[in-house]
């Protein structure tokens, strides 16, 4: 059998040749089919809605801040900042029914009251989605001495892309439901004239 010998110099490149391949890394593992297969979840979206209410909420409220700043009227000049087309249609209704006469509309629902010192106010929204919303404000007004929390309840609606209330319930005052229940029981009171003399009954 012929035998080959290879110059020093062959011999030493043999060597590192064979050296390079044995320290080659690994090419990376493949992933499971599973995972290789398999979308990236996408980020939960920001929940802006709720942010958004919470907001405009906070905004009406800033309006009872001030004690010597009375002039926001929810239920007049600034009606439509505050409710929603079908609540101001509710309240013009109500309005021409009492013929003027104050009936359930004797006092702020904002702030439960017919006058107020300061109110510091804690917004809290418990759904929100792009067209509706619930919210809850507790308060209490801090110009006033002995005056105890308060809160209410808000159904929110989104109108021309802005948050409006389609109706507010006091939670520690039940007797005549919300101001849209009060409204319309109202009216319809109203609707069925004065209410007859009884005959008997003493002047």
């Amino acid at each position: 059998m012929d035998q080959r010998s290879f110059p020093p110099i062959a011999c030493v490149a043999l060597i590192a040749l064979a050296l390079a391949a044995c320290n080659k890394p690994a090419p990376p593992a493949a992933p499971p089919p599973s995972a290789a297969n398999a979308a990236a979840p996408p980020p939960a979206p920001a929940n802006t809605d709720a942010a958004d209410a919470k907001a405009f909420l906070d905004g009406l409220y800033a309006h009872y801040v001030s004690p010597t700043d009375h002039s926001f009227e929810m239920f007049d000049k600034n009606v439509a900042e505050v409710f929603d087309p079908s609540m101001i249609q509710l309240l013009k209704d109500d309005a021409k029914a009492s013929n003027g006469e104050p009936g359930v509309l004797d006092g702020d629902y904002l702030c439960n009251c017919q006058d107020y010192g300061s109110l510091k106010t804690t917004i809290t929204v418990q759904t929100a989605t792009a067209t509706t919303a619930k919210a809850h404000a507790s308060f209490i007004d801090t110009g006033v001495a002995d005056a105890k929390p308060q809160a209410d309840d808000f159904d929110l609606v989104k109108v021309n892309g802005s948050w409006r209330v389609h109706d507010i319930t006091d939670p520690n005052d039940t007797s005549q439901g919300s101001l849209r229940t009060a409204l319309e029981n109202e009216i319809k009171t109203l609707a069925k004239g004065p209410k007859k003399s009884d005959p008997n009954e003493a002047p």
